[in-house]
């Protein structure tokens, strides 16, 4: 999973003073700059009573491919370079927003949205209402990769097949508790946000994406073109949290109809990857999903569709052929 930017304690007490009046400033401001820096690349449709934002490339006739992009991040992840990759070879390539995260509406608290398969209902949803759900393949990067597999899971007749790229795709034991709940608590999260929107702004993102792609460089013109302070406006940083902190729980409970998931599965992953060990969630989903076969990249991390592009179209091609 692509972290929100981590604020030790020690950096906490010291930058409290700023925090405190970052947190008591109108967030209004930054919201409106990042908005008008990074407005939406492409259209919007309804699903289930909210705004979903897709951007396609290619034919509206050839056969679709929907992209799901990871945590901490938007679509933008995917228009880099690998949607118009993925529509050159003759797809039509759709991506979208996750509820909550660039421009995608997101659920009431209550329908549970940080679920990965409360998401791919939504995405289904709003892929139908584009005529892309019936025979897609699916690509989910990151906390994408978990969406994905509900998204088979819940229609796995219409789905062609499913690439997860460096997939959080199976449990792994976080722990919780009462300290956890304090953290992520509506004050404690707001506070977070603002101390970030503050850290952020001193190089535009850079040290993250550094820490997110290593061993591999952010490609030139990355940083610059995904918005990653979109993802500190308030809605979105607390929905991105709510994702990162009830991922486990939910994996937990999704993992085990894995075994019904016959349909071609490639999850792709970086054995350097030190965000989601291809171990757990590569290796595992392979263990336990039939159709599923785990294919690992020496020396590559955790943004493996940047560094190895040609390798997540090899694999959605294998998939569509079943």
């Amino acid at each position: 999973m692509t972290r929100a930017p981590r604020i030790s304690r020690r950096a906490l007490l010291s930058l409290g003073g700023v925090g405190a009046l970052a947190a008591c400033s109108p967030a209004a401001g930054y919201t409106r700059r990042a908005e008008a820096r990074w407005p939406p690349e492409g259209a919007f449709v309804e699903a289930e009573g909210l705004r979903i934002h897709h951007l396609s490339r290619g034919d509206p006739a050839a056969p679709p491919v929907i992209l799901i992009h990871g945590a901490t991040g938007n679509l933008r992840d995917m228009s880099f370079r690998l949607l118009d990759r993925i529509a050159a070879e003759g797809f039509r390539a759709i991506a979208f927003d996750r509820p909550g995260l660039g421009y995608s509406q997101r659920p009431a608290a209550g329908a549970e949205p940080w679920r990965p398969a409360v998401q791919a209902r939504i995405l289904r949803a709003a892929a139908a209402q584009l005529g892309a759900a019936e025979g897609a393949a699916l690509v989910g990067h990151s906390w994408g990769g978990p969406v994905a597999l509900a998204w088979a899971m819940q229609a796995q007749e219409a789905t062609r097949g499913v690439v997860t790229i460096c997939g959080a795709n199976m449990p792994w034991g976080a722990q919780g508790g009462l300290l956890s709940a304090l953290a992520d608590s509506a004050p404690a999260v707001a506070l977070k946000g603002a101390l970030a929107r503050t850290m952020i702004g001193l190089d535009g993102g850079a040290e993250v994406a550094a820490r997110i792609f290593a061993p591999q460089q952010p490609p030139e013109g990355y940083i610059a073109h995904v918005g990653g302070p979109l993802t500190l406006r308030p809605a979105t940083f607390r929905a991105n949290s709510e994702d990162l902190d009830n991922l486990d729980a939910a994996l937990a409970e999704q993992a085990p109809g894995y075994g019904a998931l016959t349909l071609p599965i490639l999850a792709l992953h970086g054995a350097a990857d030190e965000v989601a060990w291809a171990s757990v969630h590569a290796e595992g989903l392979a263990a336990v999903a039939p159709g599923a076969r785990a294919r690992i990249f020496e020396g590559v991390g955790h943004m493996l569709h940047h560094a190895l592009p040609d390798a997540v179209v090899k694999a959605l091609k294998e998939v569509r052929l079943g």
